[in-house]
């Protein structure tokens, strides 16, 4: 194979999906040194680490942990105990539990909403891979330097899978929309995206497309409900050509 045909197997390599034969050749390659296909694996790899997601675990604030821990830390109890203080004690270790189960509902809360990201994206990740396993995947790659930069990936039967980086941020009311152009006649829409905080996303979309007959994927800046055709220039025009 040439390095130009190998352009498009190097992310199927790195996730260990691609057919022995075709495998064979790239290690070939590296085992000799080549800097073209050092580089594109790296790329690869980073490109397969985006796709990677964790939560965050939480700990409680030092403050709240130490007012609990103090409350019940046992203490000399005198044999002519207050009656008073008792219940003043009773009542602080009361508020300190209170608080307690306030903060714990919050985070599991805040917990759950994460939760409910990470599952999202886990199903867009299984979606992606899924149409990067399979055989005709067509890799389109685009963007320049300080530009919103990525890689579409195009099958007739699986649709694509859009990575991108250095994406503007957007007001709370736009997204951006994925559109596949053809050679003639008005785009057609591919799905809404936002990016997140880093400008980077990752999105899936079911979209059938015929490579043949598609002259590009573009991406435009809409309202947050998604326009019928685009109606901003669009920021990213990934040819097919």
């Amino acid at each position: 194979m040439t390095h130009s045909e190998m352009n498009e197997l190097y992310e199927l390599f790195v996730l260990r999906t691609l057919e022995r034969e075709q495998a064979s050749e790239i290690e070939e390659h590296l085992r000799a040194g080549c800097a073209h296909c050092e580089a594109k694996v790296r790329e690869a790899d980073a490109l397969m680490a985006a796709f990677a997601t964790t939560v965050d675990i939480i700990q409680p604030p030092a403050h709240l942990r130490e007012r609990v821990l103090s409350s019940v830390r046992p203490s000399p109890v005198p044999k002519r105990e207050n009656r008073m203080a008792a219940v003043y004690a009773l009542a602080g270790l009361c508020a300190a539990l209170l608080a307690v189960c306030v903060w714990l509902g919050t985070t599991t809360s805040d917990l759950k909403s994460r939760l409910s990201d990470v599952a999202q994206q886990r199903n867009a990740l299984e979606a992606a891979l899924k149409s990067l396993s399979r055989s005709g995947t067509r890799t389109i790659q685009f963007g320049k330097a300080n530009q919103p930069q990525g890689k579409v990936f195009v099958n007739p039967s699986g649709g694509l899978v859009f990575v991108a980086s250095r994406l503007p941020q957007l007001a709370r009311d736009r997204t951006f929309q994925l559109w596949v152009v053809p050679p003639a006649g008005a785009p057609k829409s591919a799905g809404l995206f936002r990016s997140d905080e880093n400008g980077s996303s990752v999105t899936v979309s079911n979209v059938a497309i015929d490579p043949a007959t598609t002259k590009a994927v573009a991406v435009s800046v809409e309202p947050s409900s998604g326009s019928s055709a685009p109606t901003t220039t669009p920021i990213i025009v990934a040819g097919l050509d």
